[in-house]
């Protein structure tokens, strides 16, 4: 798995540097802040989450992003349990195709990233819970439409597949009644799950000086 984030790593720094020279700072040093709301689907019992978060990013290049975000998710597993999700990451956003921040574009991107999150599984009718805490690694895809020059409105779907161990509810049937079993386990292979965002996102300011990228760019 970490062989795959590091392909994916490398393959975004080469779309980066691939970028024509005249162009090179035309986006890059912009710092913006967002608002998100997330689902997480394909958990326990079939049960999808929800939650909401922050986010913001530094765009590094023009055609290279970086995102530091913060998510809170919660689930109701067939109302027997509650999972709660806390991320805490950042992902690399690159542009393969247009990278333009211009009103009404459609700008297309692909993401690879990691996270720490804390995750604590509760049963409804007693204090009995398990948690842990662990790292994942992410990679998906998503596109930003440029609301106005300096707002736009992101969608991302993305699959997250947590490292070392998780915490699982497994419900099942008690005399007529449902019940939960939850267990601390170790995963194994590519088990996961989906995250899709949506967020909304301003930017702020330039965090590179505009004389700066005028006077590199009279050097090239």
């Amino acid at each position: 798995m970490k062989k795959t984030i590091l392909l994916s790593m490398l393959l975004i720094a080469n779309i980066s540097y691939a970028q024509e020279p005249e162009k090179l700072d035309k986006e890059s040093g912009y710092f913006q802040l967002g608002i998100r709301n997330t689902l997480s689907a394909f958990s326990d019992d079939g049960a999808n989450g929800f939650g909401y978060g922050g986010q913001y990013r530094i765009r590094v290049l023009s055609r290279l992003n970086t995102d530091w975000y913060m998510d809170y998710i919660t689930t109701d597993i067939s109302g027997v349990a509650r999972r709660v999700d806390w991320h805490i990451g950042w992902s690399v956003l690159a542009y393969p195709f247009n990278y333009e921040t211009t009103k009404g574009k459609v700008v297309p991107y692909i993401l690879a990233g990691h996270c720490f999150d804390y995750t604590k599984v509760s049963k409804n009718k007693s204090d009995f819970y398990l948690d842990k805490f662990s790292s994942a690694v992410q990679a998906g895809l998503g596109a930003h439409y440029n609301v106005t020059d300096r707002m736009d409105i992101s969608l991302t779907a993305q699959y997250m597949m947590h490292l070392g161990y998780d915490v699982k509810a497994e419900v099942f049937e008690l005399d007529g009644n449902k019940d939960v079993l939850v267990t601390k386990e170790r995963n194994r292979g590519v088990e996961g799950h989906m995250l899709i965002n949506m967020s909304l996102n301003f930017r702020l300011f330039d965090m590179w000086d505009q004389h700066s990228k005028r006077k590199n760019k009279s050097r090239q």
